[in-house]
């Protein structure tokens, strides 16, 4: 792929009878339409090394937030905007929906190990991926778009957070969408946009019909089947729109960032690394960044730094500068500007991947490796297929197993449904989710012989609380990640409970007539134990639950005062001038679903706050 970049594509074929050289070159220049760095503004890091006190803003960090805000901010023709991310540009492979899983463990994945816990991850590895890449973890995600639900973002108000309640937030999240007319024309605009920056919609493949059995199934139970997700109904089952259009993935520095690559005063530095945030006193005027050659320099911001590098990095360059708690700094001989709980509060969602149904199909083909060539084909050619979609996830389920009273959910399904014979993409899941090798080869042996269902429930509303600490002074290291899942044991019993509601499923004649089942997997911790206990399923919660990427809260957003919080409403690092936090890192609870669109909302309310201080200050 990178050697078709290098080049012209229509040069990279010679000598072939007609007809071949032009499917050839065809396919070439498909190819390279992928991944292609010219889609985004180029790395202007010569400027801004010959005038590194230049910069009115300075954001640190090219993922979802810092890429909505370098765009906003850089509106303003008389601002010069300096945007520093770690990574390179986004893959061909990243552009690719179907490839999504094989991006874990790439150069384009910081890939965190989390600290040893007990009672989770059992014969498993867990890892974080986050994406070290222009557009961030927006390259690396399943690109589901859900905002959340009112109670998430008032609960944000009654914790002293003025302005940020549903109806305070729900503007940003309009402005950053782009719904197509179809979908405002069938269901209207109160609750979603049609003229934001990222592009909204279905996706237009999937590998069988079996969601609308699911959605048979939980119908016979008497949960609602909703016409979309993003609405005042939060209870149901819907196929959700996700940040994809004709067949790509549309991520946040595509979306953002490319429509304004020419932009004299947006200045993008890639490969470059900040260590640290330059103080003058209580006072941000900078960063000290690392170049490509491992080159130092200060740069210099006249107005604000703000740090927009997620929730495990932003904590990072925040304590390497002196600003977090007082006792951890002084373990490494740093300074204390600033004595604030970062890096607590870190709250995740929790997937468990074990509750598997399975089922005999025997009109099911086992796929082969021509079967692999035609859909890249199909895909390259057409941007159709298989290779368009993530392999099931836009069906998404919310319940309350709780209380089904309730309007609010406490449980959310992901699903995803492998044929008889797809081994290869119970392999690509199985490795991605970081399960032992025994456990790897018999999810293997069991997609051999018979359908997979993946219903991987997650808790919503965790109570559990992690932490990270750094693990040296070096911004070269990792830092220490404890998530701590299921330490709080309501969650443990909380999803404990969708074994109850899959097993209701067993007994719908949606699921009878084809003979569904829940699996039992064969997992070296759990032998000995009966099959399907209760015993069973919480050792294989245990050894089969992971990540589902949405890290939160480790730079706490509250009133002015709360020792708990970071930052004020207003994301200004609290006790210290000219430095705010723009990301996921903020949110002092988690939302009640996946987290990129909330994350983008945050970054558009950071740039309104941001630009109406500053015009404010200037008409002053």
């Amino acid at each position: 792929m990178e050697s078709c970049l290098s080049q012209s594509c229509g040069s990279a074929v010679q000598g072939s009878p007609l007809i071949f050289h032009q499917l050839i070159q065809t396919l070439l220049v498909s190819q390279c339409a992928l991944g292609n760095p010219e889609d985004y503004p180029r790395s202007r890091v010569p400027e801004i090394l010959e005038n590194p006190d230049s910069f009115d803003f300075i954001i640190v960090g090219g993922g979802t937030a810092g890429c909505a805000l370098a765009s906003r901010l850089s509106e303003n023709e008389n601002w010069r905007v300096l945007l520093i991310e770690a990574g390179d540009y986004p893959s061909a492979l990243s552009d690719v929906p179907g490839l999504v899983l094989l991006l874990q463990g790439s150069p384009e994945d910081y890939s965190y190990d989390l600290e040893h816990q007990d009672g989770i991850c059992q014969g498993a590895a867990c890892k974080w991926a986050k994406g070290k890449v222009l557009g961030g973890s927006s390259v690396l995600n399943a690109m589901i778009h859900v905002h959340g639900n009112d109670r998430d973002f008032d609960t944000w108000e009654k914790l002293g957070n003025d302005g940020w309640s549903f109806q305070d937030v729900l503007p940003y999240f309009k402005k950053s969408e782009n719904y197509p007319p179809e979908f405002i024309s069938k269901f209207s605009d109160k609750f979603v946009g049609s003229n934001g920056q990222i592009n909204i919609r279905d996706y237009n493949y999937s590998t069988s019909d079996f969601q609308n059995i699911i959605l048979e199934a939980v119908r016979e139970k008497g949960i609602p089947i909703l016409d979309y997700i993003n609405g005042d109904e939060y209870i149901g089952f819907a196929r959700v729109q996700g940040s994809i259009d004709k067949g790509r993935r549309v991520n946040a520095a595509k979306a953002y960032l490319s429509p304004v690559k020419d932009r004299k005063n947006l200045f993008v530095a890639t490969s470059t690394r900040a260590d640290r945030i330059l103080m003058e006193g209580n006072k941000a005027v900078g960063i000290r960044a690392t170049f490509p050659g491992d080159k130092s320099v200060d740069l210099k911001a006249s107005k604000e730094v703000i740090i927009s590098a997620g929730s495990v990095a932003t904590p990072q360059v925040l304590m390497l500068s002196g600003i977090g708690p007082k006792e951890h700094l002084e373990e490494f001989g740093i300074p204390c500007v600033a004595d604030l709980p970062v890096g607590k509060n870190l709250q995740d969602h929790l997937i468990w991947m074990g509750t598997q149904l399975e089922f005999s199909n025997e009109s099911s083909v086992m796929k082969t490796a021509l079967d692999f060539m035609d859909s890249t084909y199909e895909y390259l050619m057409h941007t159709k297929g298989e290779f368009t979609h993530t392999g099931g996830t836009d069906l998404l389920g919310f319940v309350n197993l709780e209380d089904p009273t309730s309007r609010y959910p406490n449980i959310q399904f992901h699903h995803a449904h492998l044929p008889k014979g797809d081994t290869l993409k119970m392999q690509v899941v199985a490795q991605a989710m970081g399960f032992d090798q025994d456990l790897q080869v018999e999810l293997v042996r069991l997609a051999a012989i018979s359908d997979t269902v993946m219903m991987a429930p997650t808790v919503l509303n965790p109570r559990s609380r992690g932490e990270i600490k750094l693990r040296s002074t070096s911004p070269k290291d990792p830092v220490r990640i404890w998530a701590n899942y299921l330490e709080n044991d309501e969650d443990r019993v909380e999803l404990l409970r969708a074994v109850g509601f899959l097993k209701g499923l067993e007994e719908t004649e949606a699921f009878k007539k084809l003979g569904i089942k829940l699996r039992h997997l064969e997992i070296n911790g759990c032998k000995g134990i009966e099959p399907q206990s209760m015993e069973y399923w919480e050792c294989n919660m245990r050894h089969t639950s992971g990540t589902l990427y949405h890290p939160v809260g480790t730079a706490r957003m509250g009133p002015p005062g709360d020792p708990a919080a970071v930052v004020d409403p207003k994301l200004k690092v609290q006790g210290v001038l000219g430095l705010r936090i723009v990301d996921a890192s903020v949110m002092p609870k988690i939302t009640s679903g996946n987290t990129n669109s909330p994350t983008l909302m945050i970054a558009e309310k950071g740039a309104d706050l941001i630009k109406r201080e500053w015009i404010t200050r200037n008409e002053l």
